[in-house]
């Protein structure tokens, strides 16, 4: 029980965890007490070793090592290590009791040695040695993706569409399932049947966590730690964000687009600010930039411990938006939302009983709050860039970033756990695409789609999935595990985007 215990109790995991443990040390009296042995202090360095991996499995209920290793270097900057507390207290108290039933049942000769097999156990299951043995263990194709990576050129379009990029957090194609969450699947319904809509755009290695997701799709590539997975360490972000590759922002900086950045988060947090920096957007717009647009109280009522609310971020947006369109110049205009993040999740303040953001557990109604402000912003700007007579096209792009995290609360089936593409302001109306691809063709799709379409239909190491002359994708070409030891293993294409850096 003081093994079990811990993992089941949410409320008071240390109460629980010290009257267990206080009852075995009772049980077994003075055995309890005898000197430990040199191999208990080998299976305490196990465990906290393990102990930040059990920490995010128990948050995320995976662990994304390439995540992982990506924001070790990279900083999560803003964020408390608090917003995990009862995931930290709970994790603590079951590797303690890991160490101490080892210990405390060791003091029967038959088990003296397991303090022993529980260091072991504990090295041989920590996610970082399963990463590497696979990487090292199974088998890769001899694929060079750093000789595949394209870096396309458009050509100018006359009348160039004004663009509302907008990722919406961890909202992928599970919410679109009434079953699921109806409210939320009736918005996502009536926006897809404005437009365009991708119904199978799956997650492949390197692109499953925010920026990650956000250099997919607008660069074509995935996102690792630069620096060599298997034996070197790897080196943080600076200033310089993957400027070896060609983006979204970098070919519509030169048909002379106005780029915006805005998020409610630290400008820092994982190098986000300093991706779309890099990328020639001229204005980036984060948490601390707005104590100088909103008075104190309404921050006060925005924020959520280390970022403002999806409705603050909106408020920007919408300002951001009517002073693009008093310009001459075309426009591009990028929001990331927060509110259903999976674990936890986030309700603005519209959608709080009392008007103040708050956490939730709750992933359906955080998704629920979103996608309805989310229809509103929409129309609002639709309304707006109508009434300001100019003679250009308004696209919205909606996806997610990357799929929910809340895997206790959604299904895990393959066929639903799929990212969220949808494409309104063109031709098209009520059009759904169901040719197979990954994030990393959304880049060459987006741009087939806006109106600059790339030679061959590639960019970075996407393909158009518009374009069905541009040949297979990635994932019509290998099965996604294979595909993931590919992407994960290619370190000289990591070492091609990361150059110049530093």
């Amino acid at each position: 029980m003081v093994l079990v215990a811990p993992w089941l109790v949410i409320g008071q995991p240390v109460l629980v965890f010290s009257g267990l443990l206080l009852a075995a040390v009772m049980l077994l009296g003075r055995k309890s007490l005898r000197r430990p042995p040199i191999s208990l202090f080998l299976a305490v360095i196990a465990a906290v070793l393990a102990l930040p991996f059990v920490v995010v499995y128990r948050a995320f209920g995976e662990v994304d090592m390439i995540s992982f290793l990506f924001h070790a270097k990279a900083g999560i900057t803003g964020v408390s290590p608090w917003m995990l507390r009862d995931e930290i207290l709970i994790s603590l108290c079951a590797l303690i009791s890991i160490i101490l039933i080892s210990y405390l049942l060791s003091s029967w000769p038959k088990l003296r040695h397991l303090p022993l097999l529980t260091a072991a156990l504990l090295v041989l299951s920590n996610p970082f040695v399963v990463f590497q043995a696979k990487l090292l263990l199974q088998p890769v194709p001899d694929v060079d993706l750093a000789a595949t990576v394209v870096t396309p050129q458009i050509a100018e379009n006359p009348l160039p569409p004004d663009i509302v990029y907008i990722y919406l957090e961890g909202l992928d194609r599970r919410f679109l399932d009434p079953d699921i969450a109806p409210e939320t699947a009736k918005v996502l319904r009536t926006l897809e049947a404005q437009g365009l809509s991708f119904t199978d755009v799956r997650q492949v290695a390197g692109t499953g966590w925010s920026i990650a997701g956000m250099v997919a799709s607008q660069c074509g590539v995935p996102l690792l730690p630069r620096g060599y997975l298997k034996r070197e360490v790897t080196e943080s972000v600076a200033d310089r964000f993957l400027p070896g590759v060609t983006c979204l922002g970098d070919l519509l900086g030169g048909q002379g687009y106005r780029q915006t950045f805005v998020m409610g988060a630290e400008a820092q947090f994982a190098g986000t600010v300093a991706f779309y920096l890099t990328h020639r957007y001229q204005k980036a717009i984060a948490q601390k930039d707005m104590t100088a647009i909103f008075p104190p109280e309404e921050l006060a009522k925005a924020s959520v411990v280390w970022f403002s609310d999806d409705q603050m971020v909106y408020d920007v947006a919408r300002m951001e938006f009517a002073d693009a369109l008093a310009d001459n110049r075309p426009f591009l205009l990028t929001i990331a939302t927060i509110g259903p993040h999976g674990v936890p999740n986030y309700l603005s303040r519209q959608c709080s009983s009392d008007g103040q953001a708050v956490h939730t557990k709750d992933v359906i109604e955080a998704a629920r709050c979103l996608t309805g402000m989310t229809e509103q912003l929409v129309a609002d700007m639709q309304d707006s860039h109508r009434r300001s007579g100019r003679p250009n096209e308004l696209r919205f792009i909606l996806q997610s970033d990357h799929l929910n995290h809340g895997h206790q609360a959604l299904p895990d089936d393959p066929k639903l756990a799929l990212n969220l593409l949808i494409l309104v302001g063109g031709r098209e109306r009520d059009v759904s695409v169901a040719r197979t691809g990954t994030m990393l063709d959304v880049f060459p799709t987006v741009l087939d789609w806006l109106g600059f379409p790339v030679s061959g239909g590639k960019a970075g190491l996407g393909v158009s999935l518009l374009s069905p002359d541009a040949g297979d994708t990635l994932i019509e070409t290998w099965d996604m595990p294979v595909l993931d030891r590919i992407v994960m293993t290619n370190m000289p294409m990591f070492e091609k985007l990361w150059e110049g850096s530093h």
